[in-house]
């Protein structure tokens, strides 16, 4: 049976001694290439950030990744600051793990939920992340809540399924729904609510009592 390819990896660490944690975790691994900016070029698909802070620096280096390229973002950080995250998020955020959880493992998954297009949120953070981005309310227009009523059963199935942390291969398993499908429905629920991303649509989905 052939092995799934390896998943392209760009490290952004600029101090030296998280770099060096962060390849020794992740070289050993057959899911993942560590890309060098300085070697072949590669098509990167992930780049993996690692910092102390959500600071403005890292917030351009997301909008750059997100206008720039085709990679998916996720970010290692040391310290959460839910308004900080709220803005990554909407700079092309894909993934976040806190430094001290990041373990090989959850790394890999991180990785992989990223380059498979679907956004990674360890469990343990989704009641303080969906705390802040409730706090958007106030920045939506009003017709928000109108728009929502008149959602069809199938696109409720399909945000109670991203509430559920589902991914998007396993909702469209739940929903009987083609996997580009789901996407497409995805995708149109965020234009039709003017919601920036999915972490925005959980939250409003939490917001309106479809659990």
């Amino acid at each position: 049976m052939t092995a799934p390819p390896r998943i392209a990896v760009m490290l952004h660490a600029p101090d030296p001694i998280y770099r060096a944690e962060v390849v020794s975790l992740l070289r050993p691994r057959p899911e993942i290439t560590l890309v060098d900016t300085a070697g072949p070029a590669v098509d990167t698909q992930v780049v993996l950030i690692v910092t102390d802070t959500v600071e403005e620096a890292t917030l351009r280096l997301l909008r750059e990744i997100k206008h720039t390229s085709t990679a998916r973002s996720v970010l290692i950080v040391a310290d959460i600051d839910e308004t900080k995250l709220i803005d990554a998020a909407e700079c092309g955020l894909a993934g976040l793990l806190c430094r001290a959880d990041a373990t090989p493992d959850r790394l890999v998954r991180a990785i992989t939920t990223a380059a498979r297009g679907d956004g990674y949120l360890p469990d343990d953070l989704i009641h303080s992340v969906l705390e802040a981005f409730g706090r958007l309310r106030e920045r939506v227009p009003g017709a928000v809540e109108q728009r929502l009523t008149e959602l069809s059963d199938r696109k409720v199935d399909v945000l109670r399924c991203l509430v559920e942390g589902i991914d998007t291969a396993a909702i469209a398993q739940k929903v009987g729904y083609a996997e580009r499908t789901v996407k497409d429905v995805i995708h149109g629920l965020q234009t039709r609510l003017q919601l920036k991303n999915r972490a925005h649509l959980v939250a409003f989905a939490y917001q309106h009592g479809y659990l």
